[in-house]
């Protein structure tokens, strides 16, 4: 069994120009899976071009909660039409994010719970960006159920627990690795292991011992590793388990 990166934006302009190392990277660490993550149509458009022979990517598209300003209706109908296609596994990253501020707070609810009414017609998972906003977030994805994860999560371990009551998964990144990881290791502790996801979220949120460098799939290694020495759980048999929490909810 390989590792798995639920989460990654190697469609970045930061791996322009160097993506087939980044890939042969992830080859050599074993990390055989992974989510391409797009905001944005043009990164989607590179995403669709990223392969590898001996890695199974899936991909997302949704509308960015820092963008919501940006989002007309002419622009959210093209999410839309890309939404029903077969390529677009997921819905995401879709959220909320009040980390600089508020003053769009309605305009980013609106588009969010847009969102969740598409996944819900499709049948679609979701990926969950939330920052600053965990309350807000919790209280709309009880309103409109769907399923899905939540990414890169930094809130407390009593709210993943609720999360988790709703159906969602918890996504850990890098950030577990790091010295003041106290809500991260406690999450891990609190979220049965067939409820987690790993992710890199990369170009950012390198883990130990790369941390401060620009993240790239085959880090994510470390993040697993973590998890297992933390929970004395025996790696394969995490392996095994991230899979099929990640096959359960974007489909194999």
């Amino acid at each position: 069994m390989s590792w798995l990166d639920s989460h990654c934006h190697i469609n970045d302009a930061a791996f322009r120009d160097d993506l087939d190392n980044v890939l042969n990277n992830m080859v050599f660490y074993d990390v055989k899976k992974a989510m391409i993550v797009s905001s944005y149509l043009e990164d989607y458009e590179f995403a669709k071009t990223i392969n590898h022979k001996e890695i199974k990517f899936k991909r997302s598209l949704g509308i960015y909660p820092g963008d919501a300003d940006n989002v007309d209706d002419d622009l959210f109908n093209k999410y839309y039409e890309l939404y029903k296609s077969d390529d677009v596994t997921a819905i995401g990253e879709i959220g909320l994010d009040y980390h600089y501020g508020k003053e769009n707070k309605e305009k980013q609810i609106e588009i969010f719970i847009k969102q969740l009414k598409i996944a819900q017609e499709l049948d679609k998972p979701i990926i969950v960006h939330t920052r600053d906003a965990i309350q807000d977030t919790y209280d709309i994805l009880k309103k409109y159920p769907c399923k899905g994860v939540i990414h890169c999560y930094s809130d407390s371990a009593m709210m993943a627990k609720n999360l988790v009551k709703l159906g969602y998964y918890i996504s850990i990144s890098g950030t577990v690795t790091w010295k003041n990881a106290r809500e991260p290791l406690e999450v891990i502790r609190t979220v049965p292991v067939d409820r987690l996801l790993i992710e890199t979220d990369c170009p950012y949120l390198s883990p130990v011992p790369n941390r401060g460098k620009r993240n790239e799939p085959s880090n994510v290694v470390y993040t697993g590793r973590k998890i297992c020495e933390e929970l004395g759980i025996n790696e394969e048999f995490f392996k095994f388990i991230i899979n099929d929490n990640y096959d359960k909810l974007f489909g194999i």
